[in-house]
């Protein structure tokens, strides 16, 4: 059974551009060393009363591979920067969701 969640960031306005640089990098990292993520998307959020925010889409194989995914160097590493450039304003909210109906095109 898969394991999806949905992923609230909430940068500030002035560290946008480096939340979003900084997600580039780490999606390019899960891509190329982490075959147990089966979905890992980014998107901006329109029209957050509160400011700039950050929805990612991440679905995972099996819990092994989310267990993976929260110990690899390079997570730690974003928690890190993250921490010691203060680029959130609120702290994330992670949100397991369940399937209901719909489709995928691609």
């Amino acid at each position: 059974m898969t394991l999806p969640f949905l992923v609230f960031l909430y940068p500030k306005p002035e560290k946008l551009a480096r939340a979003e640089e900084l997600a580039q990098i780490i999606s390019d990292y899960v891509k190329a060393n982490e075959p147990g993520v089966l979905q890992y998307q980014w998107f901006r959020v329109a029209d957050d009363p509160d400011g700039p925010a950050i929805a990612v889409k991440e679905t995972y194989a099996d819990q092994a591979a989310l267990d993976a995914h929260k110990e690899t160097p390079k997570f730690a590493w974003l928690v890190k920067i993250s921490q010691e450039e203060d680029i959130f304003r609120a702290p994330l909210k992670v949100l397991p969701i369940d399937f209901i109906t719909g489709f995928d095109r691609r």
